[in-house]
């Protein structure tokens, strides 16, 4: 089954102390908060990871809540709620806003529009930084990582068709967007 194989892959990849240092979304959190005019609230973290960024946001006042599929992602010390679960089912969550970093280039690409879904129904703000190129990390354990690389116009496209209002920035690694359901 999909969702255990993805699960399977990722708690052996955050048993691995390299994967685990490098945290894209932890150093975007500044960034987050002032493209979503972002004041106080709920803060969802799609595909938390260590869960260093919903820290980052727990630690500026906001309220947070991580959901990632591998039970072991979280850093030690981290103090967020984390919910075990993959990104396509529903979850039950909502908030005010949410960040999703390094995380859609990992989804399958025939669960993309699911997880844009459930992510547009359950906060009115997200932003996401997506990467679109492929990986280096997953070789670590024999597997590929990103499953979904595509271009930032393409980003923009599935983007648009869950959400009401997009803005893009292309980076020279891939794309940043805040969407408002």
């Amino acid at each position: 089954m999909l969702e255990d194989q993805e699960r399977s892959k990722y708690e052996r990849m955050w048993d691995i102390d390299r994967y685990r240092k490098n945290a894209p979304g932890e150093r975007l959190v500044e960034d987050a908060i002032r493209r979503m005019k972002a004041k106080e609230g709920f803060v969802i973290d799609f595909g938390c990871g260590t869960g260093r960024a919903a820290q980052a946001f727990k630690d500026r006042g906001f309220g947070v809540a991580g959901i990632d599929i591998a039970e072991n992602c979280l850093d030690e010390g981290i103090e967020v709620p984390l919910f075990v679960q993959t990104l396509w089912e529903p979850f039950g969550l909502s908030g005010d806003y949410g960040f999703c970093t390094d995380v859609m280039e990992h989804i399958p690409p025939e669960k993309v529009g699911a997880v844009l879904s459930n992510i547009a129904a359950s906060v009115d703000k997200c932003y996401f930084q997506i990467a679109t190129f492929h990986d280096g990390m997953g070789k670590l354990i024999g597997e590929t990582l990103h499953l979904t690389v595509k271009s930032a116009p393409w980003w923009r496209e599935k983007l648009e068709e869950h959400f009401e209002w997009v803005a893009t920035n292309q980076t020279n690694g891939g794309v940043i967007a805040v969407c408002e359901s």
